[in-house]
């Protein structure tokens, strides 16, 4: 190494010279500084050129394969795919072969009409059934393009949101119906089912099974000889997974309308809920991940029952990297080692099957052929299984009414990349109160149908918070402080005010009934819910899952039409203007109303000359009192004060909007504010409880 004899230092290195002519240019000056009476022929066809130039290539090519080497190791930079997708699985992403085609088909049952109330004809629910998922339809433009329905499609919830109903055949002389069809939109996937056996030797930690295709969707099932099911989990040391059961396969349950109570009783729901949905712990679980060549593999815990695969799951587990050690407190016999698959399920990732035989079901499909066109689904090609009783000859057809759309032949590079760094970022954790109300509302349909959510993240109440500080400094005032004593009072005060187990997370929930009328959630639904979240919040978040509050109310309005319009026809534009102002569908927990934007929308319209006032009213106010003179609350007083039972059935809440249509209303006459407890407005009857006069 070149260095001066007077301070021992290097000259005359530059060490940021990175490409072929930096470097040559360096080694040139530093033979001409170092050796300038042994070599000064720098010709380029010259002998000692060529060792100058050789040595800046070595230099030129490492440094190349270095800048490589760690633009390789950071995600945002990487170009290979291999990488890419290694980086993404150290993110948490999982990576997918194909991305397959989602359609939402039509599917028909026809079914008798028979004699209801009044003596007119309706579908014959008893004829009515249900087809398992996985019924398989193939296109009529190609008959290798497969879908398969995700769920069961169940014509029996007759009162459901989602299936529909009308007159097929009637009767010429006497212009009845004499059937119906029943309809219902299912949603399907592109691809077929396809099963593959592994014969599985003695126990190997880590089992890995990799399945020949590279256009795997899914795994659908594993079993083993003895009819174990394998659940599939996103990462080993998952040791829950979601369990989800059709009131067919509840015995408890004969409908979707039927919940079973902590006491072994049953109620009837107003809404269906045709799934239940639990968490149980899986011994028995395996992940996916994708290959470098787009292969999918199935890899498995590296543990066993110590009772082998029937045994109990209080014999806990056991772990190859146990063998060799001695049982931990046994002091009798130092000799004893531990075998090879004795362990603690804390010591396991999970089982991994030994000596049977592994069924695997797996869908396979997707790619650009898979976005069919509308029309084109309509051939059922696998045999649907009735339920006992069911007419096997009843007509069943299928359709699909829009394309099928979303088929790739697998995700980019720079897929990968945008996806798995958005998917480190959102860590499927819900921490803020949007964050829940967004989870709530993703929950599916078949778990229960949720119309309006409410978040609130509540902290230890300040009155109980303050109490138990006074409490605790008079204890200190009085000389009787000690441990003791303070674990004694917080007990105590525990029992009393519960702030030990305070919610720190409550959420106010409110579902729709078949007229898309707002509802109280069945605690069916709430059990689902809460199983649900359970799997994204944290783990200091207990959460509370109550039902909201209602305020049902009726609007009254007085208008001047023009002298030369008709004022049935302004009366009806502006009840119709009303109704589509408070649609349902716009109204949330604590949403106010500014019944003033309401008059100048009237104001808009087509004969109408001026707007006396707008008011929202649940029996009478200042200026509503003549034309309202019916009561249309259900439940007396405020959500805040809860009593008894008001005059009418079938209604909400009252709640007192008359204060809100004076000079002294806190934000100015006709501002209606929110009720303090979670509460959602809901005109519920347009058509009875929206009047006007037009003057």
């Amino acid at each position: 190494m070149p260095y001066s004899d007077k301070d021992l230092k290097v000259t005359n290195v530059n060490y940021l010279n990175k490409d072929f002519n930096t470097l040559k240019s360096a080694l040139m000056e530093y033979a001409k500084t170092y050796f300038p009476n042994t070599y000064r022929d720098f010709n380029e066809t010259s002998p000692g050129m060529m060792l100058i130039e050789m040595g800046a290539y070595v230099g030129d090519v490492l440094s190349f394969y270095i800048d490589q080497q760690y633009k390789e190791m950071m995600l945002p930079l990487a170009e290979e795919r291999k990488n890419v997708i290694n980086l993404a699985k150290t993110l948490g992403y999982r990576v997918k072969p194909t991305t397959p085609a989602y359609v939402d088909l039509t599917v028909s049952q026809v079914v008798d009409a028979v004699d209801g109330l009044s003596k007119l004809k309706v579908p014959d629910w008893n004829q009515a059934f249900t087809i398992q998922k996985d019924m398989q339809i193939q296109s009529t433009a190609d008959s290798n393009t497969k879908f398969e329905t995700l769920d069961i499609i169940d014509f029996t919830v007759s009162e459901s949101i989602g299936l529909n109903y009308e007159v097929d055949t009637t009767n010429s002389s006497t212009g009845l119906a004499e059937t119906y069809k029943l309809t219902r939109r299912m949603r399907a996937i592109s691809g077929e089912k396809k099963e593959k056996v592994f014969n599985i030797g003695s126990p190997s930690k880590f089992l890995k099974l990799t399945l020949p295709e590279k256009n795997v969707v899914e795994i659908v099932d594993i079993k083993d000889a003895n009819g174990n099911k394998y659940y599939e989990v996103e990462y080993l040391a998952q040791d829950k997974v979601p369990k989800e059961t059709h009131y067919t396969d509840d015995t408890n349950r004969d409908t979707a309308y039927i919940q079973t109570n902590n006491d072994g009783s049953t109620t009837v729901t107003n809404i269906p809920i045709p799934y239940t949905l639990e968490y149980i712990r899986a011994t028995k679980r395996f992940t996916t991940e994708v290959n470098d060549n787009n292969t999918t593999s199935i890899i498995f815990g590296n543990g066993l029952l110590r009772t082998g695969t029937t045994g109990s799951l209080s014999d806990g587990f056991s772990s190859t990297e146990n063998a060799g050690l001695t049982i931990p407190g046994d002091t009798t016999n130092y000799n004893k080692s531990i075998s090879p698959w004795v362990g603690t399920s804390f010591s396991s990732l999970g089982e991994t099957p030994a000596n049977t035989n592994l069924t695997v079901t797996y869908r396979i499909g997707g790619g650009i052929s898979a976005n069919v066109a509308a029309g084109e689904l309509t051939t059922i090609n696998s045999k649907v299984v009735l339920p006992t009783g069911a007419d096997s000859g009843r007509q069943l057809s299928v359709t699909n009414i829009f394309p099928a759309r979303g088929g790739s032949s697998g995700e980019t590079i720079e897929e990968i990349r945008r996806r798995a760094m958005a998917h480190f970022t959102t860590q499927n954790r819900c921490v803020t109160k949007e964050d829940f109300e967004a989870r709530v509302m993703s929950m599916p349909a078949k778990f229960g149908g949720i119309a309006k959510v409410y978040c609130d993240r509540s902290a230890v109440e300040p009155n109980h918070a303050e109490n138990l500080k006074n409490n605790i400094q008079l204890l200190a005032d009085t000389g009787a402080l000690n441990i003791e004593n303070i674990n004694s009072y917080i007990d105590n005060f525990s029992q009393i005010g519960d702030i030990t187990n305070l919610p720190s997370v409550k959420i106010y929930i409110l579902s729709y009934d078949q007229n898309k009328n707002l509802v109280q959630a069945p605690d069916l639904l709430k059990s689902n819910l809460k199983n649900y979240l359970n799997q994204y919040r944290m783990i200091t978040d207990e959460i509370d899952i109550q039902g909201g509050y209602i305020i049902n109310f009726g609007v009254a309005f007085d208008v001047i039409a023009h002298r030369a319009s008709n004022k049935a026809d302004v009366k009806l534009r502006c009840i119709n203007k009303i109704t589509e102002y408070f649609n349902i569908n716009k109204m949330h927990f604590h949403q106010p109303i500014q019944t003033n934007d309401l008059e100048y929308i009237l104001m808009g319209l087509d004969g109408v000359r001026a707007v006396n006032y707008v008011e929202l009213t649940q029996q009478s106010t200042s200026d509503s009192a003549q034309i309202f003179d019916t009561k249309i609350w259900g439940v007396s007083n405020t959500p805040e004060n809860i009593t008894s039972n008001g005059p009418s059935s079938g209604y909400g809440w009252e709640y007192n909007f008359n204060q809100f249509y004076n000079i002294t209303a806190t934000a100015g006459p006709g501002f209606v504010l929110p009720s303090m407890s979670p509460a959602v407005f809901e005109l519920k009857n347009p058509s009875k409880n929206v009047k006007g006069i037009v003057r």
